[in-house]
C-alpha cells in the first residue's frame, strides 16, 4: 500500500471514530499498519503521527479505561469554521497570499488550510485544504473508510463518464490513490464482480446496506484500476529508465511501488517502466518538472529532448 493511502486511511480513521483507537486497535484494523511486526509498526505510525502533525493535523492522545494511550482526531479542531469573509476581504488575502508564498514553510502551511483559488465564483468562505488527499476535500472518504473497517456494504448514486448515473450496491474491499484520484474497489453486489468507483463520480451520500463481507485473500486492488497512459498503445517490449532526482525520489517511492526502483546518481532513484506509447510518457515526465529525466533508451531520451527543444532555444 502506497503511503498516502495508509495516512488517509489513519487520518479517515481517527476523524470519524466514535471512541479514541489505541495503537493495537490502529494495527490490526486500519489497512496499511496490519503487520505482525510490531517494531515495523510502531514506526510506521510514529513517522506518520509525527508527518500529520507537522501539517496542522491535531492527532490528540488520551487514556482509554484501561489507562492505554489511545489516539483521535476531534473533528471540531480538524475542520475550519466558516470564516465568512466579503469579497473583497478575499482579494486582499490572495494578494497577502502571492506575496508571501514561497518565503517558509511555516507560511505555505497555514496558506494550504486556506482555500484561496483565483476564480471568478470562488468567492465563498474558504475551507480545508490540507493537501490534494485529505478527507477534507473528499467529504465521502470517511464513511466509505468506515464502511471498509467494519465490512458493511454500502449504496450510493455513480455517475459513469458517459453522464449517465445509476444506483450501485457495493461490498468496498479497498480505497487507493491513483494519478491524483481516489477509487473505491469492491464487489458489486447486483454484478457480482469487482469493479472501481471513482470517489468525486459518486453523487450521492454512503448508505449502509444490511450484512457483512469478507475481502477475498487474493484481491488485488491494482488489478482494477486501470492502467497508466504510456501503457496504452500498441503492444511492444519497450522499458524506459526514468531518473527522479535527490528532491523527487519520495515520489516513484510512494506512487510506483510495482515497478523497479535502483539507486541512481546523487541521492537519485531510477525507475524501469514498460511504454507503449512514448508521447505519453514524454508528456507525463514533462509535467513532474525538471526533477525528472528519461535517461533510457535512446529513441524515448530523443523524443523528450525534441518535446523540450522549442523551450531550451535561446531567445
Amino acid at each position: 500500500m502506497r503511503r498516502i493511502e495508509r495516512l488517509i486511511n489513519l487520518i479517515a480513521a481517527l476523524l470519524d471514530s466514535r471512541r479514541p483507537m489505541t495503537a493495537a486497535e490502529i494495527r490490526t484494523r486500519i489497512a496499511g499498519y496490519q503487520t505482525d511486526n510490531v517494531e515495523a509498526f510502531r514506526r510506521s505510525f510514529e513517522r506518520d503521527k509525527a508527518e500529520l502533525r507537522e501539517m496542522g493535523i491535531p492527532i490528540e492522545v488520551v487514556k482509554d479505561e484501561d489507562d492505554v494511550d489511545a489516539y483521535i482526531i476531534p473533528p471540531k479542531k480538524y475542520y475550519m469554521p466558516d470564516l465568512d469573509l466579503q469579497p473583497d476581504e478575499l482579494a486582499a488575502l490572495r494578494l497577502a497570499a502571492d506575496a508571501v508564498l514561497g518565503v517558509g514553510d511555516e507560511a505555505t502551511a497555514g496558506l494550504r488550510k486556506l482555500s484561496l483559488d483565483a476564480a471568478d465564483d470562488a468567492m465563498s468562505a474558504p475551507h480545508v485544504v490540507w493537501g490534494a488527499d485529505v478527507a477534507a476535500e473528499q467529504p465521502l472518504l470517511g464513511p466509505l473508510l468506515s464502511a471498509l473497517l467494519e465490512k458493511r456494504p454500502v449504496a450510493f448514486d455513480y455517475e459513469s463518464g458517459d453522464g449517465k448515473r445509476s444506483s450501485r450496491h457495493l461490498e468496498p474491499y479497498s480505497l487507493v490513490h491513483r494519478r491524483g484520484n481516489w477509487y473505491l474497489v469492491g464487489r458489486d453486489v447486483d454484478r457480482d464482480a469487482v469493479r472501481s468507483f471513482k470517489v468525486s463520480r459518486i453523487r450521492s451520500s454512503i448508505t449502509p446496506d444490511a450484512g457483512r463481507y469478507e475481502v477475498p485473500q487474493d484481491f488485488d486492488p491494482d488489478a482494477h484500476t486501470g492502467v497508466e497512459p504510456w501503457e496504452l498503445g500498441e503492444a511492444n517490449d519497450l522499458k524506459a529508465k526514468v531518473r527522479f532526482d535527490e528532491k523527487l525520489a519520495w515520489w516513484p517511492q510512494q506512487n510506483m511501488p510495482r515497478l523497479p526502483l535502483t539507486d541512481g546518481p546523487e541521492g537519485s532513484v531510477e525507475v524501469e517502466m514498460p511504454v507503449a506509447n512514448l508521447e505519453a510518457l514524454v508528456s507525463w515526465a514533462v509535467g513532474l518538472g525538471d526533477s525528472v529525466e528519461i535517461v533510457d533508451p535512446p529513441e524515448a531520451r530523443r523524443h523528450m529532448l525534441d518535446h523540450l527543444g522549442p523551450f531550451l532555444a535561446a531567445p
